[in-house]
Parts: C-alpha cells; structure tokens; sequence
C-alpha cells in the first residue's frame, strides 16, 4: 500500500527541488559569464603579444641606434687622429678638412632622420596603444553590462520562482485529520 506524501513531505520534496533548481540557474549563469568573458580574455593576450612584438622591436631599433652612436663616436675618434696626421701635411689639410665635415654633416643629418623616425614611430606606437587601450576599456563595460544583465535575470527568475512556489502551497489542501468513530 502506497500513502501519499504528507504536505510536510511534499513541502520538503519542493524546497530540494528549488534549491536544485536554483544552483543549476546559478551553474548556467557563470557557464554563460565565462562564454561572454572568455573571448576579450582572448584578445587581451592577443594585444600582449602584440605589444611585446613592438616593443621588441622598439628596443632593436633603440640597440640599432645606439650602435651607430657608438659607430660615430668611433668615427670621430679617427677623425681626430686623422685631423693630427694631416696637421703636418699643411696643402691637404683644407680639402681633407671640408670632406670631414661634409661627412659629419651628412651623418647628422642621417641621425636627425632616424631621431625623426623614431620620434614617429613612438607616436604611432602610443596613439595606437591608447586606442587599443580605448577599445579594451569599451568592451570590458560591455561584458560587465552583459553580465549585470545576466544577474538581473537569474535574481528575477529566482523570485518568479519562489511566488510560483508560494501560490502552489497555498493551494495545496491543508492536512485533514481522518474523524474519529
């Protein structure tokens, strides 16, 4: 013989079911969340790797120039001995003098555009990283509203769920005593 569950029972029987109800709202929930992060976590390391290839090759060119400073500074050194020798040799020493500079004159200018270009590069490089930075930023507040959103809705088919809950257990018959003979 089979009785009929008790409103106690079936009141129990409700709670476990709404709890169970409730904790798989909340799995789907953070499985959603992360489904929406997950992406911008993935463009974030792509723009790490990004930026580290440019500052890579920031800092070769930094070494790049850093060499051909001390490739001039070398330069002058020689010019210097070269400058002694031809002292003693007086009718060579104008011509000489003007090649000399012509050459420092056009390595300066060398050096100037390559400071120009580096100069550029640089403000490329930082209006680029501000971008980035902007669009970053953007898509975060909009993964932070998508997933306001999402806690809205879980808060709000939680409370849906408990009335629901509330109105069948007011109409449940409540328990009878059997009359007694």
């Amino acid at each position: 013989m089979t009785t009929t569950p008790t409103i106690e029972e079936r009141v129990t029987h409700l709670e476990r079911d709404i709890m169970e109800f409730g904790m798989r709202c909340r799995q789907r929930s953070l499985q959603h969340a992360h489904q929406a992060v997950d992406p911008a976590y993935g463009m974030i390391e792509e723009m790490h790797h990004r930026l580290v290839g440019v500052e890579q090759a920031v800092g070769r060119t930094r070494d790049d120039v850093k060499i051909l400073g001390e490739q001039i500074g070398g330069a002058i050194g020689r010019m210097d001995r070269v400058e002694r020798r031809f002292d003693l040799l007086l009718g060579q020493v104008y011509d000489l003098d003007k090649r000399l500079t012509d050459r420092m004159d056009g390595l300066d200018k060398r050096i100037d555009g390559l400071d120009k270009r580096i100069d550029g590069l640089d403000k490329r490089l930082s209006g680029r990283i501000d971008e980035l930075d902007e669009r970053l930023s953007g898509r975060i507040d909009e993964l932070s509203a998508q997933v306001g959103e999402l806690n809205g809705r879980v808060d709000a088919l939680a409370k849906s769920n408990a009335a629901m809950f509330q109105a069948i257990l007011e109409r449940l018959p409540e328990k009878r005593e059997p009359a007694r003979p």
